[in-house]
């Protein structure tokens, strides 16, 4: 009986270290229902490293004018103070804009969208989407401390 408790545990330890056995699709499948329920830390938690360090120079830009960033991103629905902006990271930025009521009217139809599978190759994949408009998409996935996330933003 030890046996098999044991051998069950190292067989679930082994998974969780494998991203607990996830497709790339069910982490987008997450993104796009975290965008669409507002909850933008869970959504900007499926954005790879590579795709925050890119939004650094804007976050740069909105510290550099605290006040006006904070004028600029209410008009958005983004609510905050300059000195929240202070301490923001690009992920802290991106979590405000998903988590704002306007992003989910401004993305409308763009959220629905059919996930058809991926191809994974190491720790890259591709999602491949059809997109409420029809068109074929494919999304580059990288897997990040265990879990599949967004290797760039999504342009449209």
């Amino acid at each position: 009986m030890k046996l098999v408790t044991l051998l069950s545990m190292t067989v679930m330890l082994v998974l969780l270290a494998c991203g607990g056995g996830a497709l790339p699709e069910d982490s987008m499948k997450a993104f796009v229902d975290a965008v669409k329920s507002g909850d933008g830390a869970t959504a900007a938690s499926y954005i790879s490293s590579y795709a925050l360090s890119e939004l650094d120079v804007q976050l740069v830009a909105i510290k550099e004018n605290p006040e006006m960033s904070v004028t600029y991103l209410e008009a958005m629905g983004v609510e905050t103070t300059a000195n929240e902006i202070s301490e923001w990271t690009s992920e802290d930025l991106l979590a405000a804009f998903f988590s704002s009521p306007g992003m989910v009217e401004e993305l409308g139809d763009k959220l629905d969208l059919v996930i058809n599978g991926s191809e994974v190759d190491g720790s890259e994949a591709v999602v491949f989407i059809t997109t409420a408009d029809g068109r074929e998409e494919e999304v580059e996935m990288i897997l990040e401390d265990g879990v599949w996330k967004l290797y760039e933003m999504p342009s449209e």
